[in-house]
């Protein structure tokens, strides 16, 4: 005969309860690393780096969240992962150490959003808009194909480039140690008013999250409610604007003016030289307060996206004797456009005439090492906490074209004399007189 015994189900179901109740506590308050650079980025400045090692590898710049979602995992999945080591200068003690790139470039829960169920929305939301621009960036770095986007794609392309922008250590840090003059401090006072934000520290979250949820179409149609607005108020400043919308108007305006008044150009560093990263290398710009012509976006050591001022190509700008680039004329090259509806006629209208599908070609414009070591004396001209280089070599010339050119062109000419006796050491130690 058989025996019920439901005290003994009654405690394996309790049992069960109280082991899913804190695996799901676990899983909720596991804290993540939390990149600003992307993984895809920082591992081209890895001596393992090769674009075989990510072949077989899916999203490789997403974040892993296997753990949250207990399933078999997939084939590719499986295949082991070489690890990569970067060098990393932090300027607070002047000390190079090799870091592994899991942990540099990011901060602990940095996009974790405790307003949702889910708190880790925003960063899969992050991760997927970063695999989907790696694609095109990936073309970049393979030299032998072709580069083309559609202007759909460019849209999207310029949106990852101001969300890099936006999303970085220095803009953060500004917001969450409130580093603003008086001005910009009432222009974000009167946002969080009208948007009932409660900390100012809020602000720059949440205007990250409408940035990256928001789409490119959409963004570019409340930077132009901003520009119409600050116009009709007869306004010279974005910090006075009457607009009031989902981000705050100063910063709306300078993403708006990255999507739209400006030509996208490859940058490919001449044979012996490389770009360096830094904190900073993603739209650190070229020119003058309110007056710039080359923003910069570094992808790899041998590649870098520049966003270029369309007054400036329109040469507007060169009637004023003070308004002009370091980089001269020699570096812009004008993507060629395959148009859907076919070459556009004279004064036709652009609203129906350009289609999503139209066809960008662009040309990798050699840069020679002078102007490459030209873009790093502007990253270290900015001095931020970190600083990283793949070529010894590379690095070493560019801080001596920093310290022979810094007193002419710089305003805050910092002192890296150490980091340079040290890389001189080195090189010294492995390329011995004589070889």
């Amino acid at each position: 005969m058989k025996v019920e015994r439901p005290d003994i189900l009654q405690s394996f179901l309790e049992i069960m309860h109280t082991s899913l109740e804190a695996h799901r506590e676990r899983t909720t308050l596991r804290t993540e690393f939390h990149h600003y650079i992307p993984r895809f980025i920082l591992k081209t400045f890895a001596d393992n780096f090769s674009l075989n090692n990510t072949e077989f590898i899916t999203n490789a710049s997403s974040p892993d969240f296997s753990e949250f979602e207990p399933r078999k995992p997939s084939k590719l999945r499986r295949k082991e992962r070489p690890t990569y080591y970067i060098n990393l200068f932090r300027v607070e003690d002047c000390t190079t150490e090799p870091a592994n790139i899991a942990r540099v470039y990011g901060a602990e829960d940095m996009y974790r959003d405790v307003t949702e169920a889910d708190c880790m929305k925003f960063e899969k939301l992050l991760g997927k808009h970063e695999s989907t621009s790696a694609t095109f960036i990936r073309q970049i770095w393979k030299e032998e194909e072709d580069l083309s986007l559609t202007r759909a794609q460019l849209a999207d392309m310029k949106k990852f480039l101001v969300v890099m922008m936006f999303r970085g250590e220095h803009r953060r840090r500004q917001y969450f140690n409130q580093n603003f003059d008086p001005l910009t401090e009432l222009s974000v006072n009167m946002h969080m008013e009208h948007n009932n934000i409660s900390s100012i520290q809020s602000v720059w979250f949440k205007n990250l999250k409408w940035i990256i949820e928001a789409s490119a179409e959409e963004i570019v149609q409340e930077f132009q409610k901003a520009m119409v607005a600050r116009v009709e108020s007869e306004r010279p400043y974005a910090l006075l604007s009457p607009y009031r919308g989902p981000i705050l108007a100063s910063e709306l305006e300078d993403i708006g003016c990255l999507m739209t008044q400006t030509i996208a150009c490859i940058w490919q560093a001449e044979a012996g030289s490389e770009f360096i990263l830094s904190e900073g290398c993603f739209g650190a710009w070229e020119g003058r307060p309110g007056i710039w012509f080359h923003s910069f976006f570094i992808v790899s050591p041998r590649f870098a996206i520049v966003l270029v001022n369309r007054l400036y190509l329109a040469e507007r700008m060169k009637e004023k004797p003070l308004w002009t680039s370091m980089f001269g004329d020699n570096l812009h090259v004008f993507p060629e456009t395959v148009y859907t509806n076919g070459p556009p006629p004279q004064n036709f209208d652009q609203s129906t005439h350009f289609t999503p599908d139209d066809v960008f070609k662009y040309t990798r414009i050699v840069v020679p090492k002078d102007d490459v070591f030209l873009v790093n004396s502007i990253f270290l001209d900015a001095r931020r906490q970190f600083l990283t280089y793949k070529s010894s070599v590379s690095m070493y010339k560019s801080l001596r074209y920093y310290d022979k050119v810094k007193k002419a062109k710089f305003h805050d000419c910092h002192d890296y004399s150490i980091l340079r006796r040290k890389i001189f050491s080195d090189l010294n130690r492995t390329h011995p007189a004589g070889q």
